[in-house]
């Protein structure tokens, strides 16, 4: 039971890494979003949890 809370622990933590990722990289200047290669319009991921 403790490995099984320990992954959905490390999942909802990836998750929210994510998250925070895409929304930092999505408030940068278009400029910069095309020089380092992001599409113009990035559609969400959805977020996909072991359970």
């Amino acid at each position: 039971m403790i490995k099984s809370l320990s992954r959905i622990r490390a999942a909802f933590a990836q998750a929210s890494k994510r998250r925070r990722t895409t929304r930092e990289l999505n408030e940068l200047p278009t400029e910069i979003q095309k020089d380092i290669g992001r599409p113009e319009r990035a559609e969400p991921d959805e977020i996909r949890l072991p359970f």
